[in-house]
């Protein structure tokens, strides 16, 4: 995509490409750079700005300033936005802002999260009963073990566990929602003094504090009770998963040129070949079954229809279980870099999750699991299959 992009910067004024290019950081990872590119541009261009891209900015501004643990500061843009700019944002904008400054506001005094990666870690890593990533951990010196799951926008914790950990609930109360049933509940936050993974330490990691009964899953009577989320693991800058059960952790980052990898906000996204193009999806460690969604079928209605089974289907996650109409798939084969992979009865919506959506899926751990090796890499933004 900065490829593409960067190929119609002659067309365009000195203004646009800088609004153009702070999108960019954001989207790879470049937080300070992306701040830099929205002051010199309300500083320099702001008068020819018109509302609504301020707006934008500010939202912008926002998730840079959260990402790197400026809580105060990404709650003053959500201030400055619902101050100045309100009427530049649809009703579902505005829930989502003020829900989100409860979240930074709750935050505001928090000191900023800090990773420390001493040595290389290889950390064992099994399945758990759902199918994803188990790993062990010590949360404020409490030996434990958590999901490990890149689409969680902020760690998790059940309330019998943060009790257990010692973890003192912050005065704060929000909607939090689970992303393939788009059921919606509330939660709480507090911060772990310290989370260990291997020898990598997180100091000041927030967790998301919810009723255990919304971590856990009837029909098949599994707990979630501690998910690491993607704000711990991206700060581990690379993330190295073995099909033999090994995580690995370097010391140093190493480097690639894919640049497939980008952020939607918390989500991470990557992006595929089907049938010759190249799509965005969501990239989730913590999902068993990849799923793809409603753009994916109207693009490839006719396939589908004739090749897929129809049925209603029972999806679960944080929050609870929700049926949905879909389509089963024999298969869908999509590219990796040079590497094709091929997933077997995958299930594709035939209507939105939310109305704002605009990827084709959600790719889980049946298609990471067929890699011998995977490198996730948050700093060079990519995703290597070997």
């Amino acid at each position: 995509m900065e490829k593409e992009a960067n190929q119609f910067r002659g067309c365009i004024g000195p203004g646009q490409q800088l609004y153009f290019q702070s999108h960019l950081d954001n989207a790879f990872n470049r937080n300070q750079k992306a701040l830099e590119d929205c002051q010199e541009l309300l500083r320099n261009y702001s008068s020819s700005l018109p509302d609504s891209l301020k707006a934008d900015l500010c939202l912008l501004q926002g998730d840079s300033y959260f990402k790197e643990f400026q809580y105060a500061k990404a709650a003053a843009q959500d201030s400055l936005l619902l101050a100045n700019y309100s009427r530049s944002l649809d009703i579902d904008q505005l829930k989502d802002i003020k829900n989100e400054q409860l979240i930074r506001n709750g935050l505001r005094n928090a000191p900023p999260q800090q990773t420390m990666i001493r040595s290389e870690s290889t950390i064992a890593y099994t399945k758990n009963q759902i199918g994803i990533l188990d790993i062990p951990v010590e949360i404020n010196s409490v030996a434990s073990h958590a999901i490990f799951d890149t689409r969680a926008n902020i760690s998790c914790i059940s309330e019998t566990y943060a009790k257990r950990f010692g973890m003192k609930k912050l005065d704060v109360s929000y909607e939090e929602g689970s992303g393939i049933t788009g059921i919606r509940f509330q939660t709480g936050l507090a911060v772990a003094d310290s989370v260990k993974l291997g020898n990598v330490l997180v100091r000041h990691a927030v967790f998301q504090v919810m009723p255990d009964s919304v971590l856990y899953i009837a029909p098949i009577g599994f707990s979630m009770n501690i998910i690491v989320g993607f704000p711990i693991i991206e700060q581990l800058r690379e993330v190295q998963i073995f099909k033999d059960g090994r995580l690995f952790v370097p010391v140093q980052p190493s480097g690639g040129n894919l640049h497939n990898l980008a952020l939607d906000g918390l989500n991470p996204v990557i992006s595929l070949k089907h049938d010759h193009e190249m799509q965005s999806y969501y990239f989730d460690l913590g999902a068993s079954t990849s799923i793809l969604y409603y753009l994916f079928f109207v693009e490839n209605r006719s396939a589908i229809v004739s090749h897929g089974v129809s049925r209603s289907t029972d999806y679960g996650g944080a929050g609870g279980i929700i049926k949905k109409e879909s389509f089963v798939l024999p298969s869908a084969s999509f590219q990796l870099g040079n590497r094709k992979i091929s997933i077997d009865s995958v299930d594709v919506l035939t209507q939105k999750i939310n109305p704002g959506e605009k990827f084709y899926g959600n790719i889980g751990e049946d298609f990471v699991g067929q890699f011998n090796e995977l490198i996730i890499n948050f700093r060079d933004m990519y995703v290597e299959g070997r």
